[in-house]
C-alpha cells in the first residue's frame, strides 16, 4: 500500500485520503538505487548508534527525531552550549505566522491538496524569544513526548509539520543556527526551493525567513 510522506499508507494513488498531501513517487524497480551518501563526521566524543536514552528511536543524526533529544549531551552534563538569549547577549525573537503565499506555492506545485488541507483563516501570528541553548520547532503529543518550545501542533496546527521538525541552536557571538534532524517534508530558508541538509547546521541572519510544512514562517529576528 503506498504511503505519504508523512507515512500514513492511503488507498487514494495522488494525495493522501489521510492528510492530503502527495503521495510518494515510487522508483521503478529497474532503476539501479543511487549509492549511499557517507555518514557526516559526527566529532570528537559524539555517540554513535543505538536507540535514543528518551524514547528508543534508533538515532540517525545528533537529535533524535521522535523527541528531540540531543546525542551530543552527556548524561548529567547541566552545562549549556552557549547562553544564546539575553541577558547574557542581544535578544533574539522568533516571528511565527501562517504564509497564504507559501501554502499557495505548496498547492502550485502539487505537493498538497487545498481541499484537504486548508489554509487557517483565523491563524494568529506569535512572537517566541529564543532562549537557553536551543528551540525545538515541532508538534507535541496529547500522548506522550516533550512539547516544543515552537509548538505548531494542536487545533487548527500544520498538518506538515514533524514531531521534531527542526532545531534552532544557538552560537558563540550571539548568533543561532538551524538544524533539520531529518523531518519528512524538509526546511527551507528564505524561499530557496531546495531543503536544507539534514543534520547540518545553517547559519541564520536577521529577518532569515524558515519555511515548513504546509504554510508556517519563522522570521527570526536580532534585538
Amino acid at each position: 500500500m503506498p504511503s505519504c510522506p508523512s507515512g500514513h499508507h492511503s488507498t487514494a494513488d495522488g494525495f493522501c485520503d489521510v492528510c492530503g498531501f502527495r503521495m510518494q513517487t515510487l522508483i521503478p524497480s529497474d532503476v539501479p538505487a543511487p549509492p549511499p551518501l557517507p555518514d557526516p563526521d559526527p566529532g570528537v566524543g559524539e555517540p554513535r548508534g543505538g536507540p535514543c536514552p528518551g524514547c528508543g528511536t534508533s538515532r540517525a543524526g545528533r537529535f533524535c527525531e521522535e523527541c528531540g533529544h540531543d546525542f551530543t549531551t552527556q548524561p548529567g552534563a547541566h552545562q549549556l552550549r552557549y547562553p544564546g538569549a539575553h541577558p547574557f547577549g542581544t535578544l533574539w525573537n522568533a516571528d511565527v505566522s501562517a504564509d497564504p503565499a507559501y501554502y499557495q506555492y505548496m498547492v502550485d506545485q502539487g505537493m498538497l491538496d487545498p481541499d484537504r488541507i486548508v489554509f487557517p483563516a483565523d491563524h494568529r501570528p506569535r512572537r517566541v524569544p529564543l532562549s537557553g541553548d536551543r528551540i525545538r520547532i515541532g508538534r507535541s503529543r496529547a500522548s506522550r513526548g516533550p512539547v516544543p518550545e515552537i509548538d505548531l501542533g494542536g487545533p487548527g496546527g500544520d498538518p506538515a509539520i514533524s514531531h521534531v521538525h527542526a532545531v534552532l541552536l544557538a552560537g558563540e557571538a550571539d548568533t543561532w543556527t538551524l538544524m533539520d534532524p531529518g523531518s519528512t517534508n524538509g526546511t527551507t530558508v528564505n524561499g530557496i526551493a531546495n531543503p536544507i541538509t539534514p543534520h547540518v547546521e545553517v547559519p541564520l541572519n536577521d529577518n532569515d525567513r524558515i519555511y515548513v510544512g504546509a504554510w508556517t514562517v519563522i522570521v527570526v529576528r536580532r534585538g
